[in-house]
This record gives C-alpha cells, structure tokens and sequence, in this order.
C-alpha cells in the first residue's frame, strides 16, 4: 500500500469517527499545546535575551560609528592647521565634513582652550571665545583629553549655544606642543537619533544612558526612563570614550508568564499566536538585516571620508605593518617625500629607508608601542631618499589596535623637517663662529640688562685679563661690583646708573681687582642694543689698558716733575739775579773808589771791603751751587737705607757741637727700619735737621733730640723733635722754606738749609711739615714714600 493510500485511509478513519477523533485530536492538542507551551516559553525567553543583545549591539554600533565619524572629523580638522598653528580653509572643510556626517551638528578649532572657529557659525554664535580650561562643565575632560591625547567626550551637558549636547574633543600638539582641539558638537537630539534608541523602543524594553562623573565618581543618567531597575532583566555595555554606560532593561518581568496562563484559549488564538509567532520570527531578522545594511553603507562612506584624506594630506602617511614594519600602504605625499613609488614602498619596510643612527631609537619606541607602555610616540629622525640624500622627518605613530588586541599595524603621520633642521645647522654654525670670533676679541666681551645684576654672557678672554673663567663671572650676580676697585666703585656705579637711564652708550676707564689682587685699568666701551620698546641690553668690551695708563701715569709724573724743575729753576734764576746783582753792585762800587782814591789807608780799607764782598760771593756762589745739585739731579740713585745708620753717622759728625752744646739725642727708632732713599739726601737731610735743632737751642736749658717714625697710610713718617726756641710759625710760616730767609738773630743762620731739605724731600715724592710755638720748640716731620 502507498503512502497516500495509507493516508487516505487514516483520514477516512478519523473522518468515520469524528467523537474519538475529537478525543484523539484533543488529546492531542492538548498534549501539543503543552509541550508547545513549554518550548514556546523557552524559545520566547532565549529570543527576548538574544533580542536585547541585538538591539543593545545595534544601538552601540550605531554610538560607536557617530563617534567614529566624529574622530576622523576632528582628525581632518586637525589636518587642516598648518606649522605656524593656523587653519587653512576652515570653513571649507567644516562645510565638505558636516556634508559627510549627518550625525554631527557642528565643528569647532579650539586653540589654547577657547573657541576661536565654528561651523556652522549661525546658531552657534553664543559659544564663541569660551574658555572651556577655566569651565567647570568641560575642564576636567579636556585635562582628561590633554594627558591621555585622545579625544574624549564630555555631556551630555547644557551647551553654550543652548539646548543639551555632547562635546568631542581631540587635543592637537605641534611640534610637540600643546596647541588646542578639534572638536564636533552633537545636540543630544541628535545623538538619540543616531543611535537609533527612539526607533527601536518598544513596549517590552526601554534605553538608558549615564555617566561616571570624573571628580564624584557617581552614576548619572540622562534618559527619562526610569534609572531604577537593577532588579529587572537588563544588559548593557560600556563606551569607554564618553566614560558612559548604555543599558536596554525589559519593562516587566512577569509578562512572559502571564502570556502562557490562558491555556484553554490557545486553541483559539492558535493561529494569532502562529501569526505572531511568525510575525516575531520573521519581522526581527528583516529589521536586523536592514540595520545592518545602513550600517555597512556608513562604514564604505566614512573609508571613502578616510581614504581622501589619506591620499590628499599635506604629510606623508603610512599604514605599516606594527609587527615587521613592512609597508601595507602610503599616500602619495610619502612617495613624493622619499623618492619611491608606492608599489616600491609596498616591497619595503621602515627600516630599509632610515638612518642608522635613528634606528635604535625608533625600535626601542616600537617595541614600547607594542607592549602596550605608551599609547603613541612622535620622534625626529632621518630617512634615506630614493636618490642617496638625506631627508630629516618627524613622525607621529599612533597604534591602530585597541587596548586588549594584539598588535597589529599602525599609523604613521610624517613631515618633512629638513629645511628647519638645515637652519638649525646654520645658526649653530654661525653662533660657533661668532663665539670663535669673540674670543678672539683682545678684551673682555660682555652682555647684560641694565636693570638686573650680573651680566648673560662673558667671553672667555676674562680668564687672560682678570684671572677669572666666564663660568665664575656669570655665576655671581655682584662680581663686577665686588672686583671694583674700592675708590672707584661708587662713582663707576652712579655713572653707569645714569647712563642706563638715559639709554646712552658709553666709553670710560676705572679700576678692577683681578684674582692676584692687583689693580688692572681697563677702558670699558659699552653701547646700547634694543630688543623691543620696554627693554634693552648693554654690550661692552673692556680692554686691558694697565700699560697704557702706567705709561700716561708715568708720562705725566715726567711733565709734572719737568714743571716743577722749571718753576724751581725760574725761582733760582730770580734768585741767583738778586743776589749776584747786590755782590757785584758792591765790588763795582769800592772798585771804583779804590780807582778814585788817593790815600793808602782809604785804599787798604777799601781792599779790605772788597776782600769781604768776594768772600760773601764766594760763599754765595757755594750755596747756589748746592741748591743747582739739588735741582738737577734727575738721574739720582735710589736704595734701601738704614736710617739707624745714617743717624748715627750723622751725630759722629755733629760730635763737636753734641758736646760743646751738652745736647741729648733720643732715639727710639729700631734698628730694622729702612727706607728706600738717596743716600746724600738722607745724609744732608738728617744733618740739616739735628744741626738745627742744636744751633737753636734755648740759652736756658740743654738741648733734648727725639727721633721716631711711625706708619701713615702710604708714608713712614720720621719725626724730629727739640725743645729749642721755636718759631713764630703765624708770623714766618709762609716763608719757612724760602731761601736765605732766617728767623733769629744767630750769626751762622744763613736760611740755606731747610731750603736745600724741602727741595731734596719734594725730589724723592715725600713731604715735610712743621709744629712749633715760640720759646717751647720745634717738631719737624719727614714723609718717606714707601
């Protein structure tokens, strides 16, 4: 029998016996709804799970690819600011980038934190030059964006502009400098939009987002759904960019069991429940499967948005291979860069075509990529050209794995630095010569502010000059006030205060003290170099002119010495004119009465007067000639003198008169003190001074001498006392030292010399001075220069 025979033949059973078949087929039913129901109420139960999963993963595939296109929006925000930090064809690219993300809702450039460029302007005119660095809304997450340099989004918080929104920010360093962001701005309307939370809500489950506050730690949510439902069925994921957390939760969990109570009614409803059933089974996958491609659609636009970028960047871009660093791919501003083809590049790895100076330092900074130590790394190295030369280049490489992943490719952004790097050589090239040519420099080459201590720089000649390195000058802010020389110190710094008032360059010449502690002259040539309206330098050079200064020193001690020779010698002259004038009067005179006289007494007499007159010529002549040995010994010669010596050989001559005259010589001065003389001035001026001061004794009491020195600044100082009978020094101080002028009565007065010993003293540079009241004595005191 065939099947449908046998089919046929059961039918016509059951049709022959409709009350067992009712039976059989309720029983059936019965048995089948029974099973049915409990297969049923797992399969709902395994759907509604994988059901949340889907719509959950839908939903933050959605989030993730809005935050995608927002990072390759402000990463070709980014692209467009140049070396200098300013963006070029800003609006033209806000337009062209808004065009391909209708998920974001404006683009902004915000330099050192404060919103400078937006696009769309309109409707945003309200955020314009805010500071988010000092807002306590956006704050924390740019310092969270700067030290972590990704891009970090903050919000949904109210916007500036008005209405609430989100916030993405990418921190853009140039040159290794912090420069501001690129960032987007969705309005939260937007972004529920895009996530498609409204269009998958339903009656059985409903969406809710929140935040982890980055200073309190707590959970906020932003949804009007309810935020209290950790005791329901929910799943959810996190989305470590915003710092938020996305839940699906299902609204009621008793409603599954509910739906399975009615069994007496399934038999009824068998079909809606089949319809249903059908509806769910079938309705879901179309949905999911149209998701998915409006998904794929989005992810070939935003790689069509990448790949115009990668081919049309102002830099060099490369996709390398993280693990061999053989190229996968470059653009065309790398094959310009280097020489090659990009089907050459394709054959190559980064290590082929870099320095081999560079290379450690790039794989050690690989090798920290991949273990995951740093998120990225920017360095400066160099890369071979196609043609042999050498091209200096900094790279930013930035993984393309996430955290958890193993190592796969990177990205590698680079720019052309040779032209910079080539000027960088030049300047320390020139700065070398200029440091060589400095040095070179026969004087001290100086630097500073007028309005602060020590100077910024001194060349290495200060070590040659004053004895001291330029390490040592510029290390203490008061050197060059501590090594003036101390009498030259105030008016050289009230000088330079002046000049530095006024602005004015400068040339002058004073004293300093160099490490040996001798006094060094310099002459000290300083101008004046502007650096803006409010500030300017000194520059100087101080030149060694100690030889120069000894010589003008020396050259005019000659002139003032020669000067002084011509004054003595026109007093002399005037002298020598009387007093020959008043001896040769007299001899004329009894000349010519001798001729006229007749008598030979009268003529005796007169030879006698004449005798006398030639006698006192004699005499004159005698003095004069001693006062021109004075005066004209230029070439004397100088030596270390005893002075102990020379008094003692001085009161062996005067033994006569120390005798006759019962005088006491006092002499306390020691036997170790010598002075640098002439020996005959020593000798006349020691002899001239003790004579007197016996010659003018007083008649009523025996002449007492004391001689002593003591030290007197530059001098030693020999003082000659006597208790004599003085002089009247208010009456006959002026004429002291004159010649031929005498104060006393006594006949071997002659006021020759104490003329002679001031013109012997002023020879050696020293000085003399007189203390005396009539009737009590004399002190006379000698200046030896030392």
């Amino acid at each position: 029998m065939s099947i449908e025979k046998k089919i046929t033949s059961l039918s016509s059973w059951f049709v022959s016996r409709p009350k067992t078949s009712g039976i059989l087929v309720f029983i059936l039913v019965l048995f089948v709804l029974n099973l049915t129901l409990f297969f049923r109420y797992q399969v709902v139960k395994k759907n509604r799970q994988f059901e949340m999963e889907n719509l959950l993963t839908i939903v933050h595939q959605n989030i993730e690819q809005t935050l995608k296109n927002s990072y390759a929006t402000t990463t070709g925000m980014a692209l467009t600011i140049d070396d200098n930090g300013i963006p070029k064809n800003f609006e033209e690219a806000g337009k062209q980038l808004l065009s391909y993300n209708t998920s974001i809702d404006a683009v902004q450039l915000v330099p050192d934190g404060i919103i400078k460029y937006t696009y769309p302007e309109k409707g945003n005119e309200a955020a314009a030059n805010f500071n988010i660095l000092t807002s306590p809304l956006h704050k924390d997450a740019a310092m969270k964006a700067i030290e972590t340099r990704k891009m970090y989004y903050v919000g949904p918080v109210e916007l500036k502009q008005g209405g609430m929104g989100i916030v993405g920010r990418l921190p853009v360093f140039k040159k290794g400098k912090f420069w501001g962001f690129s960032a987007v701005v969705i309005r939260f309307s937007t972004f529920m939009r895009a996530a498609g939370i409204s269009s998958l809500h339903d009656d059985r489950f409903y969406f809710q987002l929140s935040k982890t506050d980055l200073k309190t730690k707590t959970e906020q949510f932003f949804l009007n759904e309810s935020s209290d439902f950790k005791d329901k069925n929910f799943k959810s994921v996190s989305i470590p960019e915003g710092d938020w957390k996305l839940y699906i939760i299902e609204k009621s969990d008793t409603a599954l069991i509910k739906e399975f109570i009615p069994v007496l009614f399934l038999t009824f409803i068998l079909s809606i429940i089949s319809g249903m059933l059908v509806n769910i089974v079938l309705r879901r996958p179309y949905e999911l499967e149209n998701l998915v491609k409006i998904q794929t659609e989005k992810i070939i636009k935003n790689e069509l948005l990448f790949k115009s970028l990668f081919e049309h960047a102002g830099l060099g871009i490369t996709h390398t291979n993280s693990v061999n660093g053989t190229f996968i791919d470059a653009n065309d501003k790398f094959c310009e860069q280097i020489g090659y083809t990009q089907e050459e590049i394709k054959t190559m790895d980064f290590m082929m075509i870099t320095h081999l100076d560079d290379l450690e330092a790039d794989l050690k900074q690989m090798e920290r990529l991949r273990n995951g130590e740093i998120d990225g790394f920017s360095l400066e190295k160099r890369y071979f050209h196609k043609n042999g030369s050498i091209i200096w280049v900094n790279i930013t490489v930035s993984p393309l794995w996430t955290k958890n992943e193993k190592p796969s490719s990177h990205m590698t952004i680079v720019e052309d630095i040779t032209k910079r790097k080539q000027v960088e050589q030049d300047l320390l090239l020139s700065k070398q010569n200029i440091q060589s040519l400095i040095n070179t420099v026969d004087g001290i080459v100086w630097e500073g502010y007028p309005d602060k201590p020590g100077v910024t720089f001194v060349s290495e000649k200060s070590k040659d000059i004053l004895g001291y390195t330029a390490e040592e000058w510029i290390s203490d802010d008061n050197f060059w006030y501590d090594h003036l020389y101390p009498e030259d110190r105030e008016w050289v710094t009230k000088f330079s205060k002046e000049c530095a008032e006024k602005k004015q360059p400068h040339t002058w010449e004073y004293r300093m003290i160099n490490k040996a502690g001798n006094v060094v002259w310099v002459r000290d040539i300083v101008s004046i170099f502007i650096e803006n309206d409010e500030s300017f330098k000194f520059r100087g050079i101080l030149i060694d002119i100690s030889k120069t200064k000894q010589f003008e020193l020396d050259l005019n001690h000659s002139v003032q010495l020669l000067t002084e020779q011509n004054k003595r010698l026109l007093d002399f002259s005037h002298i020598v004119s009387h007093n020959l004038r008043s001896h040769t009067s007299n001899i004329e005179s009894l000349t010519n009465l001798i001729e006229e006289s007749q008598d030979e007494n009268e003529k005796k007499e007169l030879l006698g007067l004449l005798k006398k007159v030639s006698e006192a010529l004699t005499e004159t002549m005698d003095n004069l000639n001693d006062v021109v040995s004075v005066q004209t010994d230029i070439n004397r010669s100088i030596e270390l003198l005893n002075l102990n010596e020379y008094i003692r050989k001085t009161e062996n001559i005067l033994s006569n008169q120390i005798m006759k005259k019962n005088a006491t010589i006092l002499n306390t001065i020691s036997d170790d003190c010598n002075v640098k003389y002439n020996a005959a001035y020593l000798e006349s001026i020691l002899l001239n001074l003790i004579s007197n001061s016996i010659r003018y004794s007083h008649p009523e009491r025996n002449p007492v001498i004391e001689l002593k020195t003591y030290e007197e600044n530059d001098y030693l100082v020999m003082c000659v006392k006597d208790n004599g009978i003085g002089i009247d020094l208010k009456k006959n101080g002026h004429k002291l030292f004159g010649m031929y002028k005498t104060f006393t009565d006594n006949p071997e007065s002659k006021g020759i010399g104490l003329f002679i010993t001031k013109n012997q003293i002023d020879t050696m540079q020293g000085k003399i001075e007189v203390e005396s009241e009539p009737g009590t004595g004399t002190v006379i005191k000698v200046y030896f220069k030392r």
